[in-house]
């Protein structure tokens, strides 16, 4: 039985009615810019995180980079991150000047390790950026509590992690800006790139949408009484979210709840036929995971995904090498064994099938080839 990665058409079938009339919605409408799905999505994605404002973006990378442009990261700073993750977290850091400063994990959770977080900052350091892995959850708590005793802004990186949790409250107000992306293969995804910043701060949230929309005030331009010309008032860029994904978001919302109930059975089914096998992803006490991947460790990694690729069942070694050992980044000094808990877990990982595209027995038959391929 072929068990893929992902199936977008098969996703799309099963809510073909609501996204057609989605896109059809703007596509009569004739406005593909500037028009009326992002801020509905805006003020819908905003309610489910339960936080006071959403800012819709062009992608998670816009979102990340967008966001640090608007805490005034810059030239001089740095701001610490991890290398176990996305090319993304790094490059937007770089993007706006400042210097990347990788730390190591926390094994369980294969989040940053707030020790060596706290350990690793100096007097440049201005923005601390924690990844949720695979849709466990960073620990926020303790990284507002450092963030706040050193007066660094907090930038969370919830790309994997949409609708996880922490004590019962969903991710998205824990830090300064909460950044998601709804990549067609994410919790959410759009049919192209899309992304969101979320925040509790309403001048952040304006400074972050006029970044994101060339430096024009919205209400200025395009509002119900628009004035004649331009009005920049910041250097912005042109990373707004079309109207087309945010209709299609906004379609597909409804369904998230459903989706995560999916992938944590799912994810349940795994742990339970794999018990014994090989090391199996953790769950802190009081995190939520939402299981964006399921990544499973051992070493013998690639002959595992030799076997289950040969039977049909598609996995992926998901971020590995780290950022710090990739050949872009062989000029900042991060020699093999600075981060061991990284190195050791991306030679070691594989993430499996996972997600509402699948039954229950295709999560059977993954996890029998899997005690196959170890045989």
């Amino acid at each position: 039985m072929r068990v893929a990665l992902y199936d977008h058409a098969k996703l799309y079938r099963e809510h073909r009615g609501e996204i057609d009339a989605a896109i059809a919605r703007v596509l009569e409408s004739g406005q593909f810019t500037w028009g009326e799905e992002v801020p509905g999505f805006e003020e819908e994605f905003a309610s489910w995180v339960d936080a006071r404002h959403a800012v819709a973006v062009g992608s998670g990378t816009a979102a990340l980079t967008t966001a640090l442009r608007a805490l005034g990261i810059g030239p001089g700073d740095e701001v610490i991150t991890v290398a176990n993750t996305d090319l993304a977290d790094s490059a937007a850091i770089s993007a706006v000047g400042a210097s990347v400063v990788w730390v190591d994990i926390d094994p369980e959770s294969r989040c940053i390790d707030t020790t060596a977080c706290e350990a690793a900052i100096t007097p440049r350091t201005r923005a601390l950026l924690p990844v949720d892995m695979y849709g466990h959850p960073a620990d926020m708590v303790e990284m507002r509590r450092i963030a706040d005793r050193h007066g660094l802004a907090l930038v969370e990186d919830a790309c994997l992690a949409l609708g996880a949790e922490i004590d019962g409250s969903r991710l998205g107000s824990l830090a300064d800006v909460t950044c998601f992306s709804f990549a067609p293969g994410k919790h959410l995804g759009a049919y192209g790139a899309a992304g969101a910043c979320t925040t509790q701060d309403a001048a952040l949230a304006e400074r972050i949408r006029r970044l994101a929309t060339n430096g024009q005030a919205r209400e200025r331009n395009y509002g119900p009484k628009p004035s004649l010309g331009l009005h920049h008032e910041a250097e912005g860029h042109n990373e707004r979210m079309d109207e087309l994904q945010a209709a299609v978001l906004r379609a597909k919302l409804p369904y998230l709840d459903e989706a995560l109930a999916v992938r944590r059975a799912q994810a349940d089914r795994y742990t339970e036929r794999l018990a014994g096998l090989v090391d199996l992803p953790g769950q802190k006490t009081g995190f939520r995971h939402a299981w964006r991947n399921y990544v499973i460790e051992l070493d013998r990694r690639d002959a595992l995904a030799a076997h289950l690729l040969a039977q049909g069942i598609g996995c992926n070694a998901l971020y590995a090498p780290p950022m710090h050992l990739q050949p872009v980044y062989k000029g900042f000094g991060y020699a093999a064994g600075s981060l061991p808990t990284t190195e050791r877990s991306g030679n070691r990982l594989l993430g499996l099938p996972l997600g509402p595209h699948l039954s229950l027995q295709q999560i059977d038959v993954v996890a029998e080839e899997v005690r196959a391929g170890l045989a």
